[in-house]
């Protein structure tokens, strides 16, 4: 009997089908060996990991979400390295041969010259440093093991973003709407602004965009749920690209590259994921990647992961969260906080009327915040301007932001809770005013609020 079952078995080792197997296998006998990469997959991919490091080392943003976010110094530190990465002469000589034009002493750090005479230096980097890998590693079939690495940093390096930019919007952060956007023109705001508005004025609304790209951030730093993390981040960078080139917002260039990097971390799974849509037939789970060849090592790999994409979303939240209790919307609102409507405005004794054309006359003062003031003219026009209020010496300091020469120190009284009078020096002018203060609920924008039933449409 066991001289039957041994020859049984050897016939079976044996079988064809067998022996495919065993040569599909490596030479461990423990997993199948990686396929052959075609010339073209492996240039494509070699020119596309010199690109995306380039890009992901020379960007501030990149590097501050990797070192948890936050202001002060590790600003400073962000925007030191990227100093490091301008190469000014190369890149004012790109600027001038290509773009046509000379770069200036500005730099901003959005979709300026400087940002698109970078990109074009990066593409000319990896289009020369690409040949010189393929030669150097000519006999290289795959880059499966490269890949997995490659791939470990573009996951932290998108998930980082998510976090930062998701964190500033679930704090919420990002967009605010002050009074002074209540009485500004809908006419007078850029397209920018009007987006910015339009989202500050639900925080609902905004944190819950906040989640959605934190939650792709969290799916990004498991290597299981990278997949799915990988495909709501491309929905979010998406809709957020599709933003920036509608409402002309100066992010661009970036939102362009997170939405690759998400692509390029989806691209593994398209097949398995156009077969499980439009076909019928069973999609075999995905087999993710494993660092290291041992079980106990991708588990502590796992782990680090786990705790360092955690602490890269809690630091940034925290970060976030401090800045908005002490900078932002949390901050405690100042007692002159609101819309004030100027009743009387004299200038050296002189009275002047509320006239639509007198433009130097105030027609508002609207006190955003304990260091914003925003004075808003006849015409309609405003100007924004840095501010100290202190209300124990009953004074008002104030500085245009537009013309820091142009200064103005109040002293004001307050008769009634509603009432305000300022008097004092303007740019050399002696002014006095009297205000009323506007009840914000007047506003449409703000007492409307959330109705489920509606007897009409509210256009106006």
């Amino acid at each position: 009997m066991k001289m039957r079952v041994g020859k049984w078995l050897r016939t079976a080792a044996s079988s064809p089908a067998n022996r495919a197997v065993r040569r599909a296998l490596s030479p461990t006998g423990t997993s199948p060996a990686p396929p052959r990469w075609a010339g073209a997959a492996r240039t494509a991919y070699r020119f596309g990991c010199v690109y995306a490091g380039l890009y992901c080392l020379t960007t501030p943003q990149v590097y501050l979400a990797l070192r948890g976010g936050g202001m002060g110094r590790l600003q400073e530190a962000a925007d030191s390295w990227a100093k490091l990465w301008k190469v000014r002469p190369v890149r004012n000589w790109m600027s001038v041969r290509v773009l046509g034009k000379e770069l200036g002493d500005r730099f901003d750090g959005g979709d300026d010259l400087y940002t698109w005479a970078g990109q074009l230096c990066w593409l000319a980097g990896a289009a020369a440093v690409t040949p010189v890998w393929s030669v150097l590693d000519r006999h290289r079939t795959d880059h499966a093991t490269p890949d997995k690495w490659f791939r470990l940093a573009a996951r932290f390096c998108l998930a980082g973003q998510m976090f930062s930019y998701g964190a500033a919007k679930a704090v919420p952060l990002q967009f605010q709407l002050p009074p002074s956007k209540l009485v500004e023109p809908l006419g007078d705001l850029s397209p920018m602004g009007l987006l910015w508005a339009q989202t500050g004025f639900s925080k609902r609304y905004q944190m819950l965009l906040g989640c959605a790209e934190i939650a792709g951030g969290l799916l990004l730093i498991a290597p299981r749920t990278t997949p799915l993390g990988a495909l709501v981040s491309a929905a979010e960078m998406a809709q957020v690209l599709l933003l920036n080139m509608t409402f002309d917002v100066p992010v661009k260039v970036h939102s362009f590259h997170l939405l690759l990097l998400s692509l390029l971390l989806v691209a593994p799974q398209t097949p398995r994921l156009a077969e499980a849509l439009l076909t019928e037939r069973p999609v075999p789970a995905a087999v993710p990647g494993e660092l290291f060849r041992s079980r106990g090592a991708n588990r502590i790999a796992t782990a680090l992961q786990a705790g360092a994409g955690l602490w890269l979303l809690g630091a940034q939240l925290r970060n976030d969260w401090s800045f908005w209790k002490n900078h932002g919307g949390g901050r405690a609102k100042p007692e002159l906080y609101g819309v004030w409507d100027v009743t009387d405005f004299s200038v050296e004794g002189e009275r002047h009327p509320p006239v639509t054309t007198d433009g130097p006359r105030w027609r508002r003062v609207v006190v955003d915040a304990v260091d914003a003031v925003a004075i808003q003219h006849m015409d309609d026009s405003l100007d924004p301007c840095m501010a100290a209020i202190d209300m124990n010496a009953r004074s008002v300091s104030l500085t245009k932001m537009a013309d820091p020469k142009w200064q103005a120190t109040f002293a004001f009284e307050r008769p009634a809770d509603d009432c305000l009078a300022l008097e004092g020096d303007a740019d050399g002018h002696h002014l006095r005013l009297h205000l009323r203060r506007r009840d914000l609920d007047t506003f449409p924008l703000v007492s409307r609020g959330f109705h489920w039933v509606q007897d009409n449409s509210y256009l106006r």
